[in-house]
């Protein structure tokens, strides 16, 4: 039986009027008092959740023992003589000590890049000249430049040559065959010696002779 058909029962009996009256009040007093431990139930939830918040905690299953821990981390403090606002500037201080450790290092990496790039690319060139004075080449520091992107560091800081199919072969016989693909770039051989006017058209330099074509 429901507490309509309690209702309707009482009705037909005698005084049943007030009856119902008066469980309605009961009723009433009951949902009022359900509806303040309700509204009550929230709010301490509520502050819980922003007490949780503001000490880093997250709601979850585990909240409650990350608060006894957390106490557990307050009561050691307050055992070593520091207050909570002590250990907090402590704490402030050293995270930006670590800050501006990071930033050191951060620099300081950077530095050591650009550094170590430098002296790569100066590898690279020093080699190249050198191989290409050996090879006979006109001018080797301004070859050396057109020849920069085909030599590849390796791991070891070793250097080999990228020909023009991708593939990786020594140095030494990259420049070789860079020269032999590229006469113009070799200084021409004068058979006249010193005394030579130089008016044969043998005589030509290849090297100019590339700035001519």
């Amino acid at each position: 039986m429901d507490l309509k058909e309690v209702y309707t029962a009482l009705e037909k009996v005698e005084n049943g009027a007030e009856l119902i009256t008066a469980i309605k009040t009961e009723v009433n007093k009951l949902n009022n008092e359900a509806k303040r431990h309700r509204e009550a139930g929230e709010q301490s939830g509520k502050k819980l959740k922003d007490v949780l918040e503001a000490i880093g905690v997250a709601d979850d299953d585990k909240s409650i023992e990350k608060a006894k821990e957390l106490k557990s981390t307050l009561d050691t403090f307050a055992q070593g003589g520091k207050k909570p606002d002590e250990v907090a500037k402590q704490i402030s201080t050293l995270t930006k000590q670590v800050e501006t450790v990071t930033q050191q290092l951060t620099e300081m990496t950077k530095t050591a890049t650009e550094e170590k790039a430098k002296r790569l690319n100066g590898m690279k060139v020093q080699k190249a000249v050198e191989l290409l004075t050996k090879g006979n080449a006109a001018s080797p520091t301004q070859m050396a430049k057109l020849l920069q992107d085909s030599i590849v560091i390796k791991d070891d800081e070793s250097l080999v040559y990228k020909d023009a199919e991708g593939k990786e072969i020594s140095l030494e016989d990259g420049v070789k065959g860079w020269l032999k693909d590229n006469t113009w770039a070799v200084k021409a051989n004068n058979a006249g010696g010193s005394g030579s006017t130089g008016g044969g058209g043998g005589n030509d330099d290849p090297f100019l002779a590339g700035f001519k074509n």
